[in-house]
Parts: structure tokens; sequence; C-alpha cells
């Protein structure tokens, strides 16, 4: 048990393992039940509905003027743009929405770390961003295997630093400081990441409109008819805009589904901070106790169990530990390793079996010898001796060969035992043996 723990720990950082490790953190996310979601955060999508109505992307920015001056008008809290305006457009456009953006609603912009030897950040254009009451990166990360998994706090390119926007709308929501890089308020993997706390599925948390919902509710308002949207729907709210449609954005496979909005990622990050759900990944010195206990009770359990018994406790102990560490993730949201304790567990049922195996195939070899040979000489006892020449007999009668026994005495033994004792007899006994066996084959 030991030795397998030992291996393991020292195997903590394996990439197969950690690999594991995020296969059971998004099952955990599939198998946990939808969590609080703040109300005030709605997104308001550029669908597919947008592009039959509006036409190709991207639109012109006179939309966004209309957008942005309507949730002006009924009173939204903040708006965040997920869409780069990083160039210019037609001049009249861009001063609407330049316009626009100096309402009352505070407006967020992201900026994106470019990619290369020197990457830049692209930033919006200076007159929407002078408007902004923050920016920040929606740089993102995939793991190794693709899957979205956590955020970046910040990013830092040529003596510019910016927080993830997310965070940024966040803290500024609560009106509260955004941390320092090396000292979050919230809790960070091994690397300082944030895990994402995916809410729910895409369609089945936080509240959607449609852009072109809301742009024909702001014309059915001009013209005094009822509009689709009314203005209770994006009061106090904070509206989340950016392109949703299929083949229009950079979608992301998520532990929850395959295909996920970018979008969606803003929400869920300022939902965490918001509501104060954080996944928190316990740190490595945990882990590996967790590792130590798991391998040790398991080695005890094991200790007396035969094979059968053995894998029966062993897989009930594994189940047990993915039991315990779902219902650590889905009640208090804190992850714990998987990989590891499993693999201890199976690792001390291999050597449990093993040794098993081994201690009876001597304990057998143990009893044979016992009822076979004599104890003080080794040589066979008369019962064994008489199955043997048993067999040798009707071996010589089959194969119609000779077969010859000698038998043999020790002459005058009585007066060794009577002159020197029974000690001294056993020792001759014990010679007159051992020169048998060497003289003949087993």
């Amino acid at each position: 048990s030991l030795g397998v723990i030992a291996l393991n720990a020292w195997l903590f950082s394996a990439a197969p393992l950690h690999r594991f490790d995020q296969m059971a953190l998004d099952q955990f996310f599939r198998w946990r039940p939808a969590i609080k979601t703040d109300s005030s955060l709605v997104f308001i999508e550029i669908a597919e509905d947008g592009f039959q109505e509006i036409g190709r992307w991207p639109w012109p920015r006179y939309y966004h003027a209309v957008l942005t001056h309507l949730l002006n008008e009924w009173g939204a809290k903040a708006v965040v743009f997920d869409i780069l305006f990083s160039e210019v457009s037609d001049p009249s456009d861009d001063r609407a929405f330049a316009e626009a953006l100096r309402g009352p609603t505070a407006n967020y912009f992201p900026v994106v770390l470019g990619e290369g030897e020197k990457p830049a950040w692209i930033h919006a254009l200076p007159e929407f961003e002078r408007q902004a009451e923050g920016i920040g990166h929606i740089n993102a990360f995939p793991d190794p295997d693709g899957v979205l998994r956590r955020i970046r706090p910040s990013l830092e390119s040529a003596g510019e630093r910016h927080p993830h926007l997310a965070l940024r709308v966040a803290f500024n929501l609560l009106g509260r400081e955004l941390p320092a890089p090396n000292e979050p308020s919230f809790p960070t993997d091994a690397e300082g990441n944030l895990l994402i706390n995916w809410a729910g599925r895409w369609t089945e948390t936080f509240q959607h409109y449609s852009y072109v919902d809301i742009l024909r509710s702001f014309s059915a308002q001009r013209d005094g008819e009822e509009p689709l949207i009314r203005s209770e729907a994006v009061r106090g709210k904070v509206c989340l805009v950016g392109v949703t449609a299929l083949g229009h954005t950079d979608t992301k496979a998520v532990p929850l589904e395959p295909v996920y909005p970018g979008l969606g990622v803003n929400a869920n990050v300022i939902n965490s901070v918001l509501t104060n759900q954080f996944i928190k990944p316990v740190s490595f010195q945990t882990n590996l106790t967790n590792l130590i206990w798991v391998g040790l009770v398991t080695g005890l359990l094991l200790m007396a169990l035969r094979p059968v018994a053995a894998f029966a406790a062993s897989l009930f102990l594994g189940l047990a530990w993915i039991g315990a560490a779902f219902g650590v993730f889905s009640r208090y949201s804190i992850w714990i390793s998987v990989a590891h304790p499993l693999l201890s567990v199976l690792g001390v049922f291999v050597i449990s079996v093993v040794y098993i195996q081994f201690v009876g195939e001597r304990e057998q070899r143990h009893l044979t010898k016992l009822a076979t040979q004599d104890g003080l000489t080794g040589l066979y006892v008369i019962s064994h001796f008489r199955m043997i020449m048993s067999q040798t007999v009707e071996a010589a009668r089959r194969q119609k060969g000779p077969l010859s026994v000698l038998m043999m005495d020790v002459d005058r033994f009585k007066r060794v035992n009577d002159t020197y004792g029974h000690a001294a007899g056993d020792k001759v006994l014990q010679s007159v043996a051992g020169i048998l066996k060497s003289s003949g084959r087993e």
C-alpha cells in the first residue's frame, strides 16, 4: 500500500491523471442541478433571426446606436458588449453610436490580446472607449483537450495589463476594487486561473432576448404600438450583448455542452462574483492527504480478503469516493481530485491480489512438503513413497520397460543411538539422506 501511495504521489502531475480529473469535473457539472443565477443578468442575442432581418455581419453601427439609446431610455443598469468595435465604419454611424454611449447606462467594451511573438492589444475605437465604464480582456484559453474550464483573471503585454471583462463588470457592480493580480479575493487553481462555475446549459440559464426583437420593440413604441418586449424586461438589468448565431461567433466547448457561445462565459463569471458561488479547487497538500488515507484504508480493508471479496470491496470504495467527491462538489462547490484516490484503490487491490496469490501458493507448497516429506531427513514419507511407487510400476508396465528397486538399511544404527544418543542418530540419518538425495535425480 505504501509503495502504491508513493508512486501515486510521484505521478500527481501526470497528464493522463490530470485529464481524468478534468473529465470527472465535467461530469460533475452535468450531474449537478443548475445553480442560483443573478436575475439582473440578461442576454441580448444577435442570433439567426437577426441575420435574416438585417443581413450579413458586421451590421451598420447605426443599429448598435439604436439599441444603446433604447437601453438608456429603458433604464438598463449596464451594457456589456462582446463585440470588438476596433475598425472605423461609416462616420455618421460611428458618431451616432458614440453619442448613444454618453447616456446614463454604464457601458463595457472588450479588448483582445493578439497572437505572435510580440502580441498587441486590440481595442475598440478611442471615441467608444472614452465613454466606457470599463474595459477588459475576453481572451479564452481552453485546456489541451479543447474544453474551456477557466479564465485568466488578468493579462499583461508590453506593460499594459487588463483584467478579464467579466471581473471588471462584476466588481464594478459590487462597488469594489479589483484585487491585485497576485492577491485574488476569489479561489484560483495552482496556476492562478479562475475556474468557471457553469450555472447550467445555454438555453436553460439566464434570460434571453433577441437583438432584433429589442429593435422591433423600439419601433413599435415609437409608433404607439404594443412592443414585443417591455421596458421592464431590461430596467435595472445587466445586458450582455453579443453574437450567438452558429457560424458567426466563436463558440466554445465547455463541460456542459460541446457548443456554447462565448458570450456566456462573461455571464457565468459575473454570476459567480455577484452570487459568491466559486469553484474552489483544493490544494495539492489536501489532495495528497486524501490520496494517502484512501490508500491506507483500502490496504487495511483488503488485507484479509480473498480476491473476489477484495474486488467487491475495491469497487465499493471507488464508487464511494466518486460519490463523496461529487457530494462535496455539488453542495460546497469544492473540487477534489478523483483520479489519484481511485488509482490508489486500484493499485492496492492489484497488489493485495498478487500478495494473496503468492502467500497462498507458498502455504500450499509448505503444506505439501509437510504431507509428503519427513521433517528430519527430507525424504518422502511412506504414504507418498507408495503413491510414487505405484505410478512408477504402472508406467513401467505400460512401457514394458525394466524396473529396479533398491532396498537399503543402516547397519548397527541402534548402537549409535545407544552409545551417542538420539541427537547423534538424527545426524547420521540426515547425512545418509543427504547422500541419497545427492546421488539420485529429483
